[in-house]
């Protein structure tokens, strides 16, 4: 039993120095020239604290198998360990060493780390390595050799001193047991390593810690993101929702979302105003009185609505946070099918409010009083321009916190402070906050509505953002600043309330720099803000290819899309249709127009999913 559990942590050690000592020093060297930044020795160590993460559970993934055996052996004594684990050691060192280096070498042209559809590849080697010279492949083949024959020797040297052999000794009842209890340990631990043990499985993102995506992808173990990418459902975007021919689509397609046109109602006084984007949990008509929801919820939000520009005909896009954050900042469509946050290929090449105005020379923040690594928003925010991020790992350790974070009226408190600060450093500044407190478990410090708590959560946000916009108008950012509020999907606590119900979201945009006191009861989408807002700035918006500028004069055809799982609602002014792709019908609405140019925008989004 001794040499079993000596072998196990050995090869685990082995595995895990194999990526701290050869793999990361390896990719680092060779693609020092992708990183755009002068590497200090923070970022160094940041990079190794970081990429132990996803270099344990890597370790974890490669000791399984010797686990397995070993325990087999401890039953059964005169089974050998020896040749099926030098088998296993060899097969682990060609795959680490051709992974390594195809990694390394690839990094230079792909800027992604190596990941399952590497495979799509090997369906034409030919055509691989048509680009590339005879010399280049050779070097490459006889790295990976090395590389593997590093990696062998280490593994080799616990096989031959420390694998145990056959034995005719009989282990004795109180012999399984003990080996039971000791190798259901090893396989806990191994598990845990593996999956994490917070709420949320890991991923890869949990080596991620830098907006420099380059000190990302050093951290990121490229064995486990390959391993990750075989358990995430890859879609085939290009065969998804392929109805109609290709010219035909995109005729079809073009006026419902014209690019171009100049406003036909000015809301800003200035055209270069400072940004603040309040993206509010969950938020929707049902808790706004002045859109038919429940009274005396949302007071605030009531007051402000007459003090700035108030859209009452706003569509959520989705119907999660991570697909509503996209729809919002990037102007894309919700999708039925998968999530574009969590496609890490993806984010670089898609539009995004935050760098427009990052681009511009504004100073740019993400503010969220929870975990940003919940479903890749850490990424998704430094990807899109957010020059800092502000979460919940940033606020002071006796911050007042709930489930998901720090309290709203907390977090509020200290985004004024920091746009009195960059007001007074007379800087021009674009923000993103998140809101968390109208959540699930639905708990706030706050009891004005306790006959409701969901409604209570939603009125404790209102009243934290009411005080907060107060605050702000007696202050001098108020005169230069516009304010965005809106919610990222709604909220569905009853069966019986309608998904197009439902994704019926207030947007509010007010400040010093709006025009007071307009309704705009123009049918829009939640993904319609983005070009919205740069129109208004007289800035282009071509390529936000799905977002329309609902002020301009080229919005003739007002309509709302929203996605759910495997379905749209397709909303215009002869009425709504919900559609369901797996039925292959309309549930409500049936309606063949609008049935139709619902499926044009599936075709045309999933294409340019693929695309990019």
């Amino acid at each position: 039993m001794e040499n079993e559990l000596i072998y196990i942590i050995l090869h685990f050690v082995v595995c895990f120095a194999f990526f701290q000592l050869i793999q990361r020093p390896m990719f680092m060297f060779y693609n020092r020239s992708a990183n755009s930044e002068n590497m200090t020795i923070k970022d160094f160590f940041q990079i190794y604290r970081y990429g132990c993460r996803s270099d344990l559970i890597a370790a974890s993934f490669m000791t399984a198998f010797p686990v397995l055996l070993l325990w087999l052996h401890s039953h059964f004594p005169r089974f050998d360990t020896f040749m099926p684990l030098v088998c296993y050691d060899i097969l682990l060192a060609v795959a680490l060493g051709l992974l390594t280096v195809s990694d390394t070498a690839l990094y230079k042209f792909w800027k992604f780390k190596i990941d399952s559809s590497v495979l799509e590849y090997l369906h034409s080697p030919k055509g691989v390595f048509a680009s590339v010279s005879g010399l280049y492949v050779f070097i490459a083949f006889s790295s990976a050799g090395l590389v593997s024959a590093l990696f062998f020797c280490g593994v080799m040297w616990c096989a031959r001193i420390f694998s145990p052999g056959k034995s005719d000794l009989v282990p004795g009842i109180m012999d399984h047991v003990i080996v039971f209890v000791c190798f259901l340990l090893i396989a806990g631990l191994l598990f845990a390593a593996i999956r994490g043990v917070g709420s949320r499985p890991n991923n890869p993102y949990v080596s991620f810690f830098s907006k420099n995506p380059y000190y990302n992808h050093c951290a990121l173990n490229p064995l486990y993101n390959m391993i990750y990418s075989f358990t995430v459902k890859q879609d085939k975007y290009y065969k998804q929702f392929q109805i109609f021919d290709k010219e035909e689509c995109r005729k079809k397609f073009e006026p419902l979302f014209p690019l171009n046109g100049k406003p036909k109602l000015k809301l800003l006084n200035t055209s270069r105003p400072n940004v603040l984007f309040i993206v509010w949990e969950s938020l929707c008509s049902k808790y706004v009185e002045s859109l038919g929801g429940i009274p005396d919820v949302t007071p605030n939000i009531e007051r402000l609505s007459k003090e700035g520009a108030f859209f009452s005909q706003c569509y959520a896009g989705s119907f999660r946070t991570d697909r509503g954050l996209v729809c919002l900042l990037s102007g894309y469509l919700g999708l039925p099918t998968t999530s574009v946050m969590a496609n890490i290929k993806k984010l670089p090449n898609m539009p995004a409010l935050p760098r427009v105005f990052k681009d511009l020379g504004y100073k740019t923040t993400a503010v969220h009083g929870g975990d940003l690594s919940i479903r890749h928003k850490r990424e998704y925010y430094w990807i899109i321009g957010h020059d800092d991020l502000m979460a919940q790992e940033d606020f002071p350790k006796d911050a007042p916190t709930g489930k998901w974070g720090c309290h709203d009226d907390y977090v509020f408190s200290w985004l004024y402070d920091d746009i009195i600060k960059k007001t007074q450093n007379k800087e021009q500044w674009y923000t993103t906050f998140q809101t968390l407190s109208s959540h699930e478990n639905w708990k706030v410090p706050y009891n004005r509505l306790p006959q409701d708590e969901v409604a209570n959560s939603f009125a404790y946000v209102d009243d934290s953002f009411g005080k907060f916009v107060d605050k702000l108008k007696a202050s001098p950012a108020w005169d230069n600043l516009l304010i965005i509020c809106t919610g990222d999907h709604g909220v569905n606590l009853e069966q019986s309330v309608e998904r197009a119900e439902n994704s019926h979201l207030p947007l509010l945009m007010l400040g010093g720099a709006v025009e007071k006191g307009v309704q705009i009861d123009t049918l829009m989408s939640q993904s319609d803000i983005a070009a919205t807002l740069l129109g208004q700035m007289g800035l282009p918006h071509e390529e936000f290819v799905f977002s329309r500028d609902v002020l301009a004069d080229t919005y003739t055809y007002p309509f709302a899309f929203h996605a759910y799982f495997n379905g749209f609602i397709f909303r215009d002014e002869t009425g709504i249709t919900d559609y369901d792709n797996d039925a292959g019908t309309a549930i409500t609405g049936a309606d063949e127009r609008r049935e139709e140019l619902g499926k044009v925008i599936l075709q045309e989004l999933y294409g340019d999913l693929s695309r990019r």
